[in-house]
């Protein structure tokens, strides 16, 4: 890939990302919550109550302090609650009031992500999180040091 093509390609993709970030940056703010709310939320919902914070923190790019900051407003509001999984760990789970809180608030976002999934074909989709992995590791291998000595603090 020349030059040209690959700033056409970087554009483009970061471009689309940053769209994608927004459109539920601005469905959080039309909810009244914050982005880190709403993942947790979406992951609590789609992930039957069995994660943990550590969990979340994981498999969702989030620091533990935001994920902390956010659990805790959303107990405090009395939509989750934290339930004892052993050493340390806690399981979260939604309130009843939440389960019904989180149904309602994920109803409009569920159902635009499956329209907008439903206008691709099974192939192309495939293919989309197939190379959507592949790049997210390609970039990893680039951008994360491989030795912790490399690291600049």
């Amino acid at each position: 890939m020349d030059e040209r093509d690959y700033q056409e390609f970087a554009a483009v993709l970061n471009r689309c990302d940053k769209e994608i970030n927004e459109l539920y940056h601005n469905y959080a703010l039309r909810h009244q919550i914050s982005d880190a709310a709403l993942w947790i939320v979406y992951a609590v919902h789609e992930g039957d109550e069995g994660l943990t914070q550590a969990d979340l923190c994981d498999a969702w790019y989030f620091s533990r302090q935001t994920i902390n900051s956010a659990l805790k407003k959303l107990e405090g509001a009395g939509k989750l609650c934290l339930v004892p999984a052993g050493h340390r760990r806690k399981r979260i789970c939604f309130t009843p009031e939440g389960r019904a809180w989180a149904e309602a608030l994920l109803g409009e976002l569920l159902q635009a992500e499956k329209q907008a999934a439903s206008a691709l074909t099974r192939e192309e989709l495939r293919q989309f999180l197939d190379l959507s992995q592949k790049w997210c590791a390609l970039l990893r291998g680039k951008m994360e040091p491989q030795n912790t000595a490399e690291r600049i603090v």
